[in-house]
């Protein structure tokens, strides 16, 4: 995956390198730097580089390639005579791309962010002649994605097999029977000496019984212990097994834990940020409120069916199917909105509907097409989920750059 998304722009004509490897290989590195870059900063420079790919060239704002532009003149100074009139906008998606596939590759998170991000933009937005370089980040991201869902998939089938039935231990008589002979008297019925025998006869008296108890007491003790060792073999084996089960039981508990309350969710239509019911609530106010309550139940890679899980809860409530633009999105009260900004520890990039919404400063998101109801709650979860994904890693890269107080 290394280089083929460059490949990809080099072999559509849309970056002519003049033949020179050179030059590709400046390209590469500068993609790769920014890569590791977008890893560690996803919100503040991988999502806001992915917003730039993915806007007109004429609504870009002029620096919205800065680091991009900053990466490729430290390795080739002369880049601008040879990319003229708006060529180099071209280049700067190009090696923004590849940067992008190759973060996603080192931080499977950023991916996650990514296909979920994607799963909106390209019902309404057209790629153009970057759509085949786009849809290699597309799939290098849901490969994460289906990757990190497997991760913190429990797995399908959790019984254990407990361990077979430990055989039955038999006793060797043979040796058992000379054992006792030798217990008996100093030879057997044939004649034939046993070892250290017993050097009495029964009619010895006292003497033979003596030295029999003395002789019969190990032959015997042995043979439990050969029982009992055998018996605690099996005991150990058998309580592995048990100890498995238990152990498979536990795992699958947060799975059922968390079904449950989903299913709850679903049939109450109660929300936990309005704490009401959602017929209580204004429309969007219901639609933003069920967002905020069914994200805190899904993991960030969460399964498909979680989107149409959503999408029946709020045809649920009955509120139509007429569509609707951000505006009226946008129109919903602050108590709604904050149900969504209270849960997220930092700003949202610019571009999203999720930031227009929370913020509510009238800038105009990335695209912003009009749908139902249902529609709004499934493109609001996958900007929340998105955003949320690449809290943790963002707020360790901007700790670690902290000055010390």
């Amino acid at each position: 995956m290394s280089a083929s998304v460059l490949q990809a722009f080099i072999r559509a004509s849309l970056i002519d390198l003049h033949g020179d490897d050179t030059r590709r290989a400046k390209l590469q590195e500068s993609a790769t730097e920014m890569a590791a870059e977008f890893a560690l900063r996803p919100l503040s420079l991988a999502i806001p580089a992915l917003m730039a790919v993915l806007r007109e060239e004429d609504v870009n704002p002029p620096d919205a390639f800065r680091e991009i532009s900053r990466a490729i003149e430290s390795r080739w100074s002369t880049y601008h005579s040879v990319f003229r009139g708006g060529k180099a906008n071209t280049l700067y998606r190009g090696v923004a791309l590849q940067a992008l596939a190759e973060a996603i590759e080192s931080q499977p998170q950023l991916g996650v962010a990514i296909a979920l991000l994607m799963r909106n933009f390209r019902t309404a937005l057209a790629f153009g002649k970057y759509a085949s370089a786009i849809q290699l980040v597309v799939e290098v991201a849901e490969a994460a994605f289906a990757s990190e869902a497997q991760a913190g998939a429990l797995p399908k089938d959790t019984s254990t097999t407990l361990p077979a039935v430990a055989k039955a231990t038999k006793i060797d008589r043979p040796a058992l029977l000379k054992r006792l002979e030798a217990a008996v008297g100093p030879h057997n019925r044939a004649g034939e000496a046993g070892n250290n025998p017993n050097p009495q006869w029964p009619n010895a008296g006292n003497p033979w019984s003596y030295d029999f108890s003395d002789r019969l007491m190990p032959v015997i003790a042995d043979h439990i212990d050969v029982a009992i060792s055998e018996a605690a073999k099996f005991d150990q084996k058998n309580q592995q097994g048990v100890a498995s089960t238990i152990a498979a039981r536990t795992s699958i508990e947060p799975a059922i834990r968390r079904s449950i309350k989903l299913l709850w969710w679903r049939q109450s239509l109660y929300s936990t940020s309005a704490d009401q019911s959602y017929r209580q609530l204004g429309p969007f106010e219901a639609v933003i409120h069920a967002v905020a309550d069914l994200a805190s139940h899904l993991p960030d890679a969460y399964e498909s069916a979680a989107d149409f899980f959503l999408s029946e809860a709020v045809l649920a409530l009955g509120l139509g199917k007429d569509m609707h633009d951000f505006g009226k999105l946008q129109g919903a009260d602050s108590k709604a909105r904050f149900a969504l900004s209270g849960r997220l520890a930092l700003q949202t990039p610019a571009g999203l509907v999720l930031t227009g919404l929370v913020l509510k400063d009238g800038s105009a998101p990335l695209c912003a097409p009009t749908l139902t109801y249902e529609g709004w709650a499934v493109w609001l979860l996958r900007e929340f989920v998105a955003v949320r994904a690449l809290e943790q890693i963002q707020t360790e890269a901007d700790t670690q750059d902290a000055p010390d107080e």
